[in-house]
């Protein structure tokens, strides 16, 4: 254990104490103790699975990097056949009683691949074949999760691709390319890859009293909750956005207007603290590890992170578009937990062999 990160182990353990507060606010509210108890299970296993992965060489998960990727993609096509529709969606395989939600597993298995490509090649700039096959292989999966739709997953693909290509070395003309092609990019997606319901999020945000009462309801409750929590908020299970049930959605994607309202600006600057400590952490492993496998790897998962945080954060307190992007360890779900754990494994490893001689 002396060879782990000890401050990514502080960070994920005090942002795993904030989740168990929170979510117990959410059962409450909600009427459904089992909220708050099925988290703090799920956030023990996502501890244990943290530990495997940490004593496991990341060197070997990168050598079996192909296998997962193609795994994960045949479960991603498999969705739309398999998968029951679930608010018009098919995001989630069903066990019984419980929900796996593939697509953030698929992204950990992509990280894992771009990483080990990046370890082969050995040129100081990429190549116009790497930055291709690069795209492909981040593309792909994040197409796939598009489809389901399910754009704010398919979101936290694109800091993959980047980080991996800045990493590289890729030319600045190189980009500036990227930037055009971004633009056609995003344009033809909004004509004919959006939902209608997807568009209307994004035009509520830019005028956020074009609908009030049905696609901007969210966002304007939430914002109501994290105004109303004030310095040091009203206090665990006594706020009155999550309690009276006006905050839809609070103990996934706006589980931190929850904390906010609750904790004010005091535990939402300790919990984005905590977050900031362990996107740092991950960076410095980046910067720490003995191979471009490594850095690779946990330089993408330090970049995917700090976007999941940024773009949840900007959704519940209105500076960013609603995407269905859940906060790390601290939104409700099992996938979520487990997913970020085992790339907290991965990280963990990468630091623990930074100075090892095989």
């Amino acid at each position: 254990m002396r060879r782990l990160d000890p401050w990514l182990l502080l960070s994920a353990l005090a942002i795993a104490a904030c989740s168990y507060l929170a979510q117990g606010s959410t059962a409450k509210a909600l009427a459904t103790p089992g909220f708050a108890n099925r988290q703090i299970v799920w956030l023990a296993v996502g501890g244990v699975v943290m530990l495997l992965f940490a004593f496991t060489d990341y060197r070997v998960l990168a050598r079996l990097s192909p296998f997962l990727y193609v795994a994960s993609l045949g479960v991603l096509v498999s969705l739309f056949v398999i998968a029951p529709a679930r608010a018009g969606t098919h995001r989630w395989l069903l066990f019984g009683s419980f929900t796996v939600q593939p697509s953030d597993f698929a992204r950990i298995a992509t990280m894992l691949a771009v990483a080990a490509l990046a370890g082969e090649h050995r040129k100081e700039r990429l190549d116009l074949k790497t930055v291709a096959r690069l795209a492909g292989m981040v593309g792909v999966p994040a197409a796939l999760v598009l489809l389901q739709p399910d754009l704010g997953t398919a979101v936290t693909f694109g800091p993959i691709l980047l980080t991996a290509l800045w990493l590289g070395g890729l030319p600045w003309r190189a980009w500036v390319g990227l930037v055009v092609a971004a633009a056609v990019v995003v344009g033809c997606a909004w004509f004919w890859v959006l939902r209608p319901y997807q568009q209307e999020r994004i035009l509520t945000f830019v005028d956020p009293d074009r609908a009030p009462f049905s696609s901007g309801y969210q966002q304007r409750q939430s914002k109501i909750a994290v105004g109303s929590g004030e310095t040091a908020g009203k206090g665990l299970q006594s706020g009155t956005q999550s309690q009276l049930r006006f905050l839809p959605a609070q103990y996934t994607d706006f589980i931190f207007a929850v904390w906010a309202e609750e904790t004010g600006f005091i535990g939402s600057a300790l919990l984005l603290a905590a977050y900031a400590l362990m996107v740092y952490r991950a960076f410095v492993i980046a910067l720490s590890a003995r191979d471009r496998v490594g850095a690779v790897f946990a330089g993408c998962a330090s970049a995917v992170l700090a976007v999941q945080i940024l773009v949840n954060v900007g959704m519940v307190t209105g500076v960013a578009p609603t995407t269905g992007i859940t906060l790390p360890l601290l939104s409700y779900g099992g996938s979520s937990v487990l997913a970020t754990s085992i790339a907290l494994g991965i990280l963990q490893s990468i630091w623990r062999l930074r100075y090892a001689n095989v």
